[in-house]
């Protein structure tokens, strides 16, 4: 029996989500929080500025997201004449999981022993 690997299978398990900006990475994840709703720009603008507890300029919004989908992270889909939803590709969602799971590893080697409470260790 033979299998295949698909490319989104080739990216490692564990490594972090490199080469976007830190609001690219955040669009992308509410992208993905959305992913049942079918989420047009306005939504994912609204949810973002609620995480970010501020207004998002509509250039910058669309930009980013357009710049998402250029790299093939999220998939924009007309909806009508002017209104796009925006969809995560499996290459988006195997990125994420392998941020996530980067994330999970780094954040498991904090544990009492890692913590510094102000006492002088030397």
């Amino acid at each position: 029996m033979s299998t295949s690997t698909s490319d989104s299978e080739i990216i490692a398990q564990s490594q972090p989500l490199v080469g976007i900006t830190g609001f690219k990475r955040d669009l992308l994840l509410t992208v993905a929080r959305l992913s049942g709703s079918n989420p047009y720009g306005k939504v994912v603008k609204e949810k973002l500025e609620d995480q970010y507890g501020e207004s998002i300029n509509h250039g910058r919004l669309y930009q980013n997201l357009d710049e998402l989908d250029e790299i093939g992270f999220v998939r924009k889909v007309p909806i009508d004449g002017r209104t796009n939803a925006y969809r995560l590709t499996d290459q988006g969602a195997s990125e994420l999981r392998a941020h996530r799971n980067w994330e999970q590893e780094c954040l498991s080697a904090i544990d009492e022993d890692a913590i510094d409470h102000g006492e002088d260790l030397l």
